[in-house]
């Protein structure tokens, strides 16, 4: 049996944070309107399955206090056949995106909103629907009991057991037999008749009579066309030798020809190479004539490389000259830089220490302005929250005063009568307590954060302006101290340099550069340069002379084979025997014969497509009887449903009956149980009809429930409100759920009344372990076994 054992609420709706342990036995949730008791249930339903009643929950499920940090929680813990289980759902962020949690004896089973929803409803076998009909019953639900219309009333009734969705279906039932009978009667109309089968039947003859004549003269033109063939077949063999001959003559020509035109280029590049031979031989001579130009030149080249070396030295020597003048000067200027940048860097640590120091006050003023911040906030949103309490129940006194002492309670809806000053005087004496005692007492907090929160401001300020002002001056030491490494470097370097360039002057005092001797040289060069080019291109191209040579021996001996191979190949064209005009009397032979199978071809192909015509004819008529016999069983198919509907309808309407039969009895035998005792045996039975209608029994007669005075109709509801209850837990599979919750049973019952409400409930205990009545009465509180008071 489930009971419920622990609720843990942080954020939501009403309450910022909220707990509470739930013990077994009759519990009274006493508590002033706008107290949140009914909240605690809308959040035992939420915790189970993840929504209020209202499925747009998410814009007034956060408490208005909390920010949009705050994550909205909520863990319930229950037992069910003697294991623990816990739920624990939570909403974070801006967008409120859920996640849930769900344990058995402490161990994690599975997480995720919808996960956690579908492990719960398999555990305790109900849905949110069945759970909040069969669990939780509310005043304006047991009014309607009795006010109602008798339509309204059976159809609330009827919404509360689940019987609505057999009328659905009852009535889809219906809907669907006359969508039937539609379709059925537009298929018959489509059908065919008797004379219009006979009729294509004739005309099917008809097509396959002229098919069978059609037939006989193809298979004739299909046999003269097999003779055309077979003649073909020779004659292209005739003219395949005849082709074949042809082009072999014509490759032999080719070749001939080619072989013919490869010795005319051979004699061509023999005589080439004889001419080239003789011009080399006369440039031979010419070079032994000047062999002694290259060794002249040679050696001049080697002195003008030795003056080009010295001229060199002699540049390198006059740079470094120049260069020594420039560093001295620099070595000079470096050095006073040092001097003057160590001077203004001097004071940097001191500087840093005060920084520091400033920095520290500042972050710890910062952090305490942020808390002056976050208690103002918090405190304008209890102020807000409270001067909406406010304007609410100014409203609800407006409204009271308006409609006078017939105006309905805010909490039970019964007309206040004489109850209404009392209810003014509550109301009002709740906006003097919310003004005086927690709205006056938020302004002054709010005054004194503020002047906390200025003088906190002015004094940041000032730090500010201090530490921007010694963050300078650091900045500027920074970029001198930047300045005086980089001075330092180019002092070590400048000297380094100038080190290095005296050494460098010793090592070339040494060398003599004399710019006449080295002009007199390259006059000479330019002189000899021209024969000395000559010579290098007469020994290039002397080089060739041997590959010339071989060249030429090759040309000779190829010659003598392109001769034998022309020779040998003329015998053979000659050999090769074609008759041309044999060759076209062929071919036209084969276009004859062609051109008469053609013809005859096509002739055949007119009447395969006449054939094929007659063929798609007989198969559009054929379709129109397989079309005919699916629509008429289509018809006999949907009539066959018909049927099932019929009998579906049928079994329906007596599961209909005997569940009524069985439903309203079950109900009445609760009820008037409970009212026989209720009422000391004054009343001993409450009818329910099969119509969901309510009578009495009053020594014997039996009298409608309208008959009876208020506070005796207000104990009916209250019993038949308890007897549909059970019924829909045993029909729902709840008899494991071991508790009810009743919100505003007790209306305007006196106190009498009351104590037979509370000894109903006690009637039930046996079978119910948790009974929780919430009520604004304060006081009754002491009726109750255990009292929670808000």
């Amino acid at each position: 049996m489930m009971i419920l054992t622990k609720l843990h609420l942080e954020n939501f709706k009403k309450y910022t944070t909220f707990e509470i342990e739930l013990t077994e036995g009759l519990i009274g949730i006493i508590g002033k309107n706008g107290s949140g008791k009914s909240t605690l249930f809308e959040a035992i339903l939420f915790a189970l399955y993840g929504e209020l009643k209202n499925r747009k929950y998410k814009e007034v499920l956060r408490n208005a206090s909390a920010s949009d940090k705050d994550a909205v929680l909520v863990k319930l813990d229950f037992e069910f056949e003697n294991t623990t289980y816990q739920v624990v759902r939570a909403f974070r962020g801006k967008a409120l995106s859920a996640s849930a949690k769900f344990y058995k004896n402490g161990t994690l089973m599975t997480t995720g909103a919808k996960e956690v929803t579908h492990a719960i409803i398999k555990l305790i076998k109900m849905s949110k629907e069945a759970f909040l009909h069969t669990l939780f019953a509310s005043q304006k639900e047991l009014m309607s009991l009795s006010i109602l219309k008798n339509e309204e009333r059976k159809k609330m009734i009827r919404r509360l057991l689940g019987l609505e969705k057999i009328d659905f279906v009852e009535n889809e039932l219906i809907l669907t037999l006359r969508e039937l009978k539609k379709e059925i009667s537009t298929v018959a109309e489509m059908l065919l008749s008797e004379e219009e089968i006979k009729s294509k039947n004739e005309s099917i003859q008809q097509i396959k009579d002229k098919t069978a004549l059609i037939v006989k003269d193809t298979e004739v033109l299909e046999k003269e066309i097999l003779a055309l063939k077979s003649q073909e077949v020779l004659v292209k063999k005739e003219l395949a030798t005849f082709v074949t001959i042809k082009e072999h003559r014509q490759k032999t020509h080719s070749e001939l020809e080619l072989l013919e035109k490869d010795k005319k280029a051979n004699i061509q590049n023999q005589n080439r190479c004889e001419r080239e031979l003789n011009i080399l031989e006369a440039k031979a001579k010419e070079l032994h004539a000047k062999k002694d130009v290259k060794k002249e030149y040679e050696v001049l080249n080697l002195k003008l490389k030795e003056q080009e070396k010295l001229k060199n030295f002699h540049l390198q020597k006059e740079g470094l000259q120049k260069e020594q003048v420039q560093l001295r000067v620099q070595y000079q200027k470096y050095k006073n830089d040092i001097k003057s940048l160590e001077h203004a860097c001097a004071g940097y640590e001191q500087m840093r220490l005060k920084e520091k120091e400033f920095k520290t006050t500042l972050a710890v003023l910062l952090k305490e302005i942020t808390r002056l911040k976050g208690i103002e906030q918090q405190l304008r949103s209890e102020l807000s929250a409270e001067n909406r309490i406010v304007e609410d129940t100014k409203k609800k006194i407006k409204n009271i005063k308006t409609l006078g002492r017939q105006s309905p309670c805010p909490t039970c809806t019964r007309a206040l009568l004489d109850a209404y000053d009392q209810v003014i005087d509550s109301l009002e004496s709740i906006v003097k307590t919310t003004t005086e005692e927690k709205i006056d007492k938020i302004k002054v907090k709010v005054h004194n954060t503020q002047t906390a929160l200025e003088k906190a401001e002015i004094e940041q300020k000032k730090l500010e302006k201090s530490l921007q002002e010694i963050s300078q001056s650091l900045t500027l030491i920074q970029s001198k101290q930047k300045d005086l490494e980089r001075a330092k470097e180019a002092f070590v370097t400048v000297r380094e340099q100038g080190t290095a360039n005296n050494e460098a002057l010793k090592a070339l005092e040494g060398h003599v550069y004399d710019e006449k001797v080295h002009i007199s040289l390259l006059r000479a060069m330019e002189t000899l340069k021209i024969q000395y080019e000559h010579v290098l291109r007469l020994e290039a191209e002397l080089k060739r002379e041997a590959d010339l040579k071989a060249e030429w021996r090759r040309f000779k001996e190829a010659l003598k084979v392109l001769d034998e191979q022309l020779k040998n190949k003329q015998e053979a064209y000659q050999n090769i025997h074609y008759d041309e005009k044999e060759h076209q009397v062929a071919q036209k032979a084969l276009e004859t014969l062609q051109q008469s199978k053609e013809e005859k071809l096509d002739q055949l192909n007119r009447l395969k497509i006449q054939i094929a015509r007659y063929d798609g004819e007989i198969k559009t008529l054929q379709n129109d009887f397989k079309q005919n016999e699916i629509g008429l069983a289509k018809v006999q198919k949907k009539k066959d449903d018909m049927q099932d509907y019929e009998k579906i309808k049928v079994s329906l309407g007596a599961f209909k009956t005997r569940l009524n039969a069985k439903v309203a009895p079950r109900i009445s035998e609760i009820a008037s149980q409970m009212y026989a005792s209720i009422t000391k045996g004054k009343y001993q039975y409450i009818e329910v009809s099969n119509d969901f209608d309510f009578y009495i029994y009053d020594e014997g007669a039996k009298y409608p429930i309208e008959r009876f005075s208020g506070g005796e109709v207000d104990l009916a509801n209250l019993v038949l409100r308890i007897a549909i209850s059970k019924t829909l837990g045993e029909l729902n599979g709840a008899s494991r759920i071991g508790f009810l919750a009743f919100d505003e049973v007790f209306g305007s019952q006196d106190e009498s009344r009351r104590m037979q409400i509370l000894e109903a409930f006690h009637l039930i205990k046996e079978q119910y372990r948790q009974i929780f009545l919430i009520s604004h009465e304060m006081e009754i509180k002491e009726m109750f076994e255990r009292v929670i008071e808000l």
